[in-house]
């Protein structure tokens, strides 16, 4: 039987960068991965989402030219090229991948994985031919996958959120359920290339765990758009309607209401697939969502046996797979670590793009802190109006009493790219005078994080502070 110092079922980011970090620890890991390496967020998820994006981020640049001088004659959206391109930029880094993968002497089994013990995996090959390996650690890295709710399921009009890639035309309507992060990226891409629109969420706002301010431009820019947003909403059917579309009935706030779409996208249903793997058979103990219950460490109740990324249902984030599978990959080979959950960011692919960590200013209220609160407007900041993304700003959350950042939030010009800082802040426990004293690059998008926490003692330069 062939053996392996640490096994890892599933290749995508907590899968494959556990076997990246086993092999880097001296170890002799063997990736199983029955679909394609990079999982859900390369290959169906964050990746090609963001692409996407982009797309609609360059169709809105070419629209704004004429006010630097260029104007584009025949400006129009080819929508075959703009799936191509994001086709590409996911070939290109699952490629990528798999060297990083040879590169580092992992071997990847193509094949299904089931735990038969906490030391074996039998594996079911693409031509079927099963094969046990025995393993001194197990990390299990599965992810989830999309599931559709009961109402109108049989029929092909209703997609959960990795067939929206899979879409050969623009749709001219479509109803999103869901209006979490993969739904509202989804409601800003597709409405900027002219499909009409409808959000159903059931809690009283979209993107619910955000800070409420930044939420609201947010909510400027779909109603913009013209995007529908029902909230405190709930679908109690889906019929067939006229041309060829989905009519859908929705209970909003207690009013019913009836919208259609030529689509209907499930944005945010996932699910584990725990029976398969064989992890009810061997006494692995799952959460109330049917995920993996791991401790600090990422081990399972099972000595061993350890749990990474989507497949805990826990904190569904890319970066903190790869950090999950990093921790569980060190203990695995004898290094302890455990996971620190303290400073997670979160991010939205809008337009323009939100993010933010730590607490918002209602969560500190509401757990008690005297809140002080720092602003900054992208449009007193001189990049952002040389780029044309004057839409947003940059908040900063402050415990009054011992002037500890509590959370710092942004909404505008990639912000994304604009959060890492802020992440770093909260990590290493800087107070806002360590970031008004840290020199910032001008013109640059990160002098309003500068300014924001400088306005928590009212020294903003750039911006008139009430204080």
């Amino acid at each position: 039987m062939e053996k392996r110092d640490v096994i890892i079922i599933g290749g995508g980011p907590a899968g494959y960068g556990a076997a990246i970090r086993v092999a880097q620890l001296g170890g002799i890991p063997m990736l199983i991965e029955n679909d394609s390496l990079g999982g859900t967020c390369l290959n169906r998820g964050c990746i090609p989402m963001r692409a996407l994006t982009r797309a609609v981020e360059l169709l809105e640049a070419g629209e704004d030219a004429k006010d630097y001088g260029i104007t584009y004659k025949g400006l129009s959206v080819d929508y075959t090229r703009m799936m191509s391109r994001k086709d590409t930029v996911v070939k290109t880094l699952v490629a990528g991948v798999k060297l990083l993968l040879a590169g580092n002497g992992v071997k990847v089994m193509e094949g299904r994985a089931r735990i038969v013990s906490p030391s074996q995996i039998e594996i079911e090959q693409k031509d079927g031919a099963k094969k046990t390996i025995e393993a001194r650690r197990i990390i299990i890295a599965a992810g989830s996958r999309c599931r559709k709710p009961s109402p109108g399921n049989g029929s092909s009009k209703i997609l959960d959120s990795s067939q929206v890639f899979e879409l050969a035309a623009i749709p001219p309507s479509l109803v999103i359920v869901g209006g979490g992060v993969v739904g509202v990226t989804f409601a800003t891409i597709f409405s900027k290339l002219g499909s009409s629109v409808s959000i159903i969420e059931e809690s009283p706002g979209i993107l619910r765990d955000m800070d409420k301010e930044a939420v609201a431009v947010i909510e400027k820019e779909l109603k913009r758009a013209k995007v529908r947003v029902y909230t405190q909403a709930r679908i109690s059917e889906m019929e067939e309607g006229e041309n060829d579309t989905l009519s859908v009935s929705v209970e909003a706030k207690g009013q019913a209401n009836r919208v259609s779409g030529h689509y209907v996208i499930m944005a945010e249903e996932r699910e584990t697939d725990v029976d398969a793997l064989g992890l009810r058979t061997i006494g692995v103990a799952l959460n109330a969502k049917n995920g993996v219950v791991t401790g600090p460490a990422m081990e399972t109740n099972i000595p061993g046996l350890f749990a990474a990324g989507d497949v805990t249902m826990n904190h569904m984030w890319t970066s903190v797979a790869y950090a999950e599978g990093i921790t569980a990959a060190n203990n695995a080979m004898g290094v302890k670590d455990e996971i620190d959950y303290s400073v997670i960011p979160y991010w939205v692919s809008s337009i323009p793009e939100a993010a933010g960590v730590g607490l918002t200013e209602d969560e500190a209220v509401a757990q008690g802190y005297s809140v002080r609160v720092g602003r900054f407007p992208f449009a007193a900041n001189g990049m952002a109006t040389i780029i044309g993304g004057r839409n947003g700003f940059v908040k900063v959350v402050i415990d009054e009493r011992y002037f500890q950042i509590l959370g710092i939030h942004i909404v505008g010009p990639r912000a994304t790219d604009l959060i890492a800082e802020a992440a770093l802040a909260l990590k290493l426990e800087v107070t806002p005078e360590d970031i008004g004293k840290t020199l910032h690059a001008h013109p640059s998008l990160s002098e309003a994080l500068w300014e924001a926490a400088k306005d928590v003692s009212g020294e903003a330069i750039h911006f008139i502070t009430k204080r």
